[in-house]
């Protein structure tokens, strides 16, 4: 351990100590504050999320649209089997 991460060690207990004893005081003057911004976060979080849904969902269905396209141009490509469903092939 350098000198250098030993005081900002150093540094960070006695920041810890220090909240941590005065914490009724800054839960207090803080909590109006903190609440708010939590608040703010989590109605953003809200919108960015709700965004990514549906850029997602409309992936999804381009690439359900795109299958769905392909499967119908393999089937009408494709030759019918044998004379199925002509009257000609039809038993007498």
């Amino acid at each position: 351990m350098t000198r250098s991460e030993a005081l900002f060690f150093a540094a960070g207990v006695v920041v810890g100590a220090t909240a941590g004893a005065n914490y009724p005081l800054l839960k207090e003057k803080l909590g109006p504050l903190l609440s708010g911004l939590v608040a703010g976060a989590g109605a953003a979080f809200g919108e960015s999320y709700s965004e990514m849904a549906k850029k997602v969902a409309e992936k999804v269905e381009a690439v359900q649209d795109a299958m769905a396209e392909m499967k119908q141009a393999g089937t009408s490509d494709s030759p019918s089997p044998a004379g199925a469903g002509t009257p000609e092939s039809a038993p007498a």
